[in-house]
Parts: C-alpha cells; structure tokens; sequence
C-alpha cells in the first residue's frame, strides 16, 4: 500500500462536526477553545512563538507541519528553528523556571520513510523565544511585550556546542548571537542572515 502525504488545509473556525448527514451543534472553534487555550502551558506555548515568528518575519505558510525538521522556512530558503520558554508555569511553582532551550542534533525523515543516519541540526539559524514576563497575575502571551527573542545563526551553534541538546539563557548570551523584541524581530533576523 502506497499512501501520500496528506496536505494539510486551513480550516475555517466556524465548520461544524457531523454525524453522517447530521451537523452537530459544536464547531471546530469549540476545539480549538477548550484544546488550545492555555498558552502559557509547554506544547502550545511552543506552537504559538512559531506563530509569532511566523508573523514577524512574513513566511508565507498556510499550516504548521509537526513532523518536519525545522520549524519555518523564508521565500529566500532560509530554515528556521523556533524554541520557546518562560519563568512562568500553568502548574504551581515554588521558584521562576530555568531557561534552557533544546538544540539536540536530530535525524530527519526522508523521502522513502526512513530516517537519516546522521544526527544534525537541519535549520539555518534558531531563534530562542523568551516569555520574559514575571508576573503571575498579568502574564498574557498574546501580548508580545512579554517575550524575548535570541537569534543565533545553526553554523555558530555547530562550532561552539556541536554535540550539545539543550542550552541556557547565559550560555546563549556568550555566543554571538541577536537579542530583539517582536518589533525589531524581522530587522534583526535579516541582519544576522544576510550572508546565508
């Protein structure tokens, strides 16, 4: 059996769930609401800084592709690797969170189904996105005030730690490296890839 890649299209929030024929009386904005809302929490916290790259630097994509082995890509090519953190958990916490962000080497997924022999980093440049905000009361990542972003070019990160998986706020502050708010997001990734 031979089964494509299925392609994955927006959806609208509005399109309702069915039974057969039937349309039920909660939509797909229902799922996204109760599944989707905590954006504080890890994974969706995750999902929502490629979101806001995505916005700052204009990539053109419809939907995000899990599985992939980077997270964005420009029009000029350019692959980009999204890492997300904060001070601030859902769950309770006796002290703020230590930053550190993943940066493992990964194999990746090729065409024929299998993966890669050799262990990698696969984007162009990572960009580490900070939820900097420290007030448990007020924190609100739709506000984009509240983050931080560091940009380190992937050749950087191979020379300096090239067996590394994870990395710190001050370790990354050691490297040569781009530190920037959403504003000054797009000007800042330019710059830091203009040479790529």
């Amino acid at each position: 059996m031979n089964l494509d890649e299925i392609k994955t299209q927006p959806k609208e929030p509005n399109q309702q769930f069915v039974v057969g024929d039937k349309m039920l009386d909660f939509k797909l904005v229902d799922f996204w609401k109760w599944g989707l809302s905590d954006l504080i929490e890890n994974r969706n916290r995750g999902v929502l800084a490629e979101f806001i790259v995505k916005q700052a630097l204009e990539v053109k994509s419809n939907t995000r592709l899990e599985w992939d082995a980077f997270d964005l890509e420009t029009e000029k090519g350019i692959k980009i690797e999204v890492k997300s953190a904060a001070y601030i958990q859902v769950w309770q916490q006796n002290n703020y969170s230590k930053i550190s962000f993943g940066i493992a080497p990964t194999k990746t997924l090729l065409d024929d189904n299998n993966y890669s022999d050799t262990l990698k980093r696969h984007a162009d440049v990572y960009v580490f996105c900070l939820l900097h905000h420290e007030e448990q009361e007020t924190i609100n990542p739709m506000n984009l005030n509240q983050w931080t972003f560091y940009l380190v070019k992937t050749a950087t990160l191979d020379e300096k730690i090239p067996k590394q998986k994870s990395i710190t706020l001050s370790s990354i502050k050691l490297l040569e490296h781009e530190k920037c708010s959403y504003s000054e997001l797009k000007e800042k990734f330019h710059q830091i890839t203009k040479e790529l």
